[in-house]
């Protein structure tokens, strides 16, 4: 016996293969003739022309303005716990506010929550929710029985800061002061560094007074309000943003939304481009949930489908779904069935010897 006996029966057993491709052949998802001819729970568009694009499904601009409650986050006027310092020059030796030629100092002291300061010789005067020139003027008005000669200053020595907060997925998260008038809700997300990403990917979320106010970032972006103390903005992922790429791709992913408005040729760009060792350029689908369902295909063999690709609209958790060629199936089946018969063969033909 001797080796020509192989090759007969080789060639006679690879000829029985493809009568049981179809059973061996792994799929890693749905071919092209199956999304088109079986019957399916979803409507099946081919995009064609500019008719067959659909409107652009999410439009930005979401807000929800909270209301005004302590009115300006900041604000020079007296507030508790600021700590105030009173001087009194007065040059007449009869003043009981005559100090060797100095000026009297009175503090510094700490506003209490009421707001009253009983003051020398003078008695109670109020200084909560008054500027500093409406204390000295008060002040002045109430020296007067004590010494007409009296002069009154009032300066504020320091105050327990302001603040409001910003959480969540920004790049400085923590209080943020609000030093002068008219801080917005603007300036504290630029004071938190911003998003850590582009900031159409995140929803933003005001808490005032015990209630939430929400923005998508277009909203958020054009809907500008002045930030109160006490307010908590929260920077948070928004899941929505982003679709899925699977199939015959170079790399199958999920993908956050590069621009606010991703096209086709957006998602085809993420996963860096079909396979061309496996894709089928002719089966190119966009499956996308909804009341029915609804299943764009795209044939990219045809040149004028191009332009259109570029303009069809991709929505939140669309699936960009790319099939794989008929002829990669078949030499994946190959690669899986031939070298482990070529090293039983050339076993077998190395006993039988020459």
């Amino acid at each position: 016996m001797t080796k020509d006996w192989l090759l007969p029966r080789l060639c006679g057993f690879f000829c029985l293969v493809p009568l049981a491709s179809c059973s061996l052949i792994s799929e890693a998802g749905p071919v092209k003739g199956k999304i088109h001819e079986s019957p399916q729970p979803f409507a099946l568009i081919a995009v064609k022309s500019p008719a067959d694009i659909p409107s652009r499904g999410r439009t930005y601009g979401q807000a929800e303005i909270p209301p005004a409650q302590k009115g300006q986050g900041y604000s020079d006027k007296a507030r508790a716990r600021d700590s105030l310092q009173f001087v009194i020059t007065d040059l007449s030796e009869q003043s009981p506010f005559t100090a060797g030629g100095e000026p009297f100092k009175y503090g510094p002291l700490e506003v209490p929550e009421n707001g009253r300061v009983d003051f020398p010789y003078v008695g109670e005067i109020q200084v909560l929710d008054r500027s500093l020139s409406q204390i000295s003027s008060d002040l002045a008005v109430k020296i007067k029985p004590v010494s007409k000669t009296a002069e009154v200053a009032v300066f504020r020595n320091g105050r327990t800061p302001r603040t409001a907060n910003v959480i969540g997925e920004v790049k400085n998260p923590g209080p943020i002061p609000l030093e002068r008038n008219g801080i917005t809700s603007l300036d504290i997300l630029a004071a938190s560094g911003g998003p850590v990403r582009a900031e159409h990917l995140f929803s933003y979320t005001l808490r005032r007074g015990g209630h939430d106010y929400h923005f998508d970032y277009q909203g958020f972006r054009q809907s500008a309000f002045i930030v109160e103390e006490g307010d908590l903005l929260s920077v948070t992922t928004d899941f929505s943003n982003r679709f899925h790429v699977m199939g015959a791709i170079n790399r199958p992913t999920t993908v956050p939304f590069p621009s606010p408005a991703p096209t086709l040729a957006d998602a085809l760009g993420a996963a860096t481009g079909l396979d061309e060792r496996r894709s089928d350029a002719s089966g190119v689908f966009v499956f996308r949930k909804g009341n029915p369902g609804m299943v764009y295909t795209f044939n990219l063999k045809e040149p004028g489908i191009i332009p259109l690709v570029q303009r069809f609209p991709i929505q939140g958790e669309d699936i960009v779904y790319v099939t794989e060629a008929p002829l990669a199936r078949w030499n994946r089946l190959l690669s899986q069935i031939f070298p482990s018969m070529l090293f039983d063969a050339a076993k077998a033909a190395s006993r039988l010897g020459p």
